[in-house]
């Protein structure tokens, strides 16, 4: 049973960030991020860090608040125009990063931890590299940030990484943009 909660877990983590890498307005992108901390949350509670879980979960809760506030483009802005390669993006990356957390490392923490961590930092970071929009770009960011967050969780006994992962998600999303940053 926890392992199916775990595959659960690291399933709404990608599932999440692929929402993310597939969106341009507010809602995907508050979605997305939303729905990344809450797989990475879960999966760190299955594993018995409910303090990880609860910081990572609150920061990607205030992290998809900021950004919804601060964000002008109104929707969903899911899978617009030219979106193909984000989609292939989302499959190749995620796939790529959970056969390399379970598959060419042995550390630290659990497989389903490490899996999700990467493919939220994997995803986040093809993003960030992919887009000329800057509230899209810091909430790829933030997506990085969280997964790191998890991971340096793993290594450690207490909640610090967890903690300075979530601090940086809301930070990124309360950084102002200009409506001049948005692409036509």
């Amino acid at each position: 049973m926890i392992g199916i909660l775990a595959a659960a877990g690291v399933g709404l983590a990608w599932l999440g960030s692929a929402v993310l890498v597939l969106s341009d307005a507010r809602r995907g992108l508050s979605v997305g991020l939303l729905v990344a901390a809450l797989g990475l949350a879960a999966v760190r509670a299955v594993e018995g860090d409910l303090a990880d879980a609860g910081l990572l979960f609150a920061g990607g809760l205030l992290g998809a608040l900021a950004g919804r506030r601060r964000n002008p483009r109104h929707g969903w802005g899911l899978l617009a125009a030219g979106s193909t390669p984000r989609i292939v993006m989302c499959l190749v990356l995620g796939g790529g990063a959970l056969w390399f957390a379970i598959g060419g490392l042995d550390g630290p923490g659990e497989p389903a931890g490490r899996a999700a961590a990467a493919i939220v930092m994997a995803l986040g970071g093809g993003r960030l590299l992919a887009t000329r929009e800057a509230r899209a770009g810091l909430a790829a960011a933030s997506l990085v940030a969280l997964g790191g967050g998890a991971l340096a969780a793993l290594a450690t006994t207490d909640a610090t990484g967890a903690l300075v992962g979530a601090v940086a998600t809301v930070a990124l999303n309360l950084i102002p943009t200009s409506e001049a940053d948005i692409d036509g």
